[in-house]
């Protein structure tokens, strides 16, 4: 773990991921702590107001400060895509080492269920079911983790058909362990660096996807604000003032690269094809 660990430190990006994943965290968690002013007040003295000292990012058409909306957006962007990757890695998982260890018929099934959902785009499928079911937060939480379950179990069912085969596995076997202890114990153990490389990649495809689905209208409903909901609303000014979309599509980028860096970090040190 420490040589893991010594490994990933070696790159300064990627020390500058980990210091910006705990910003962007700290942020989500107090962004009360750190809003100047009230994100849903409007100040009918500020109206389209440029970046100022008062307000670092401006205001938008009601006068309301885009910096306080973008972090109170920040923290509902950063719910929805952790949450849909947490459900979609917990559904995934267990149907990819159904389908790995297993095999046979309940491999044909599962992989021929997952074929038929990578058919639809991503941003598609999450948007049937958000138009479907109604756009709020845990809709959006499921809508986003069922597009992402396939990717989940195909991964995992891949390692899973290599790792089933390994000595170790057929010793359990032998020894009386359940199939379950045996999948749980000691499949899914050895799959743990796959595990964390899939989740950290997919987290900001994901938020991604939650930031077009705000974009498109379909994410959290208003006044709430998102991220992609503040690049939406502010499309209309983009000549007469280009902050309002500018800043929450800057800290989109942001975020989403971060994620990308910290991903590539722990690719390299975890993936078994890099060793």
């Amino acid at each position: 773990m420490n040589r893991t660990l010594k490994k990933f430190l070696r790159k300064p990006l990627n020390i500058i991921s980990i210091v910006l994943i705990i910003l962007i965290v700290i942020l989500a968690i107090f962004p009360s702590r750190f809003t100047p002013h009230n994100p849903y007040s409007m100040d009918y003295d500020a109206f389209l107001e440029g970046p100022s000292l008062k307000h670092i990012f401006g205001t938008d058409q009601f006068g309301r400060d885009i910096f306080s909306r973008c972090l109170y957006g920040l923290q509902k962007s950063v719910i929805i895509a952790f949450s849909s990757i947490l459900l979609a890695s917990s559904i995934g998982t267990i149907l990819g080492l159904i389908a790995g260890y297993y095999g046979g018929l309940w491999d044909l099934i599962i992989m021929r269920i997952c074929d038929g959902f990578f058919a639809f785009p991503s941003l598609i499928l999450a948007l049937f079911i958000v138009a479907l079911f109604g756009s709020n937060l845990l809709n959006l939480i499921i809508a986003i983790g069922v597009v992402y379950v396939p990717i989940f179990a195909r991964t995992v069912r891949g390692a899973a058909l290599s790792v089933r085969e390994s000595l170790f596995v057929k010793a359990s076997k032998v020894i009386g362990k359940s199939s379950l202890k045996i999948m749980f114990s000691d499949v899914l153990l050895n799959l743990s660096s796959v595990m964390i490389v899939t989740f950290t990649t997919n987290l900001s495809t994901a938020f991604l996807t939650e930031a077009s689905l705000g974009f498109l209208g379909l994410s959290v409903p208003p006044p709430e604000p998102t991220l992609g909901g503040l690049v939406g609303q502010g499309t209309a000014f983009l000549i007469s003032a280009p902050w309002i979309a500018l800043f929450p599509g800057f800290v989109i980028a942001v975020v989403v690269l971060t994620l990308n860096i910290l991903g590539d970090g722990l690719r390299d040190v975890l993936d078994p094809k890099n060793k």
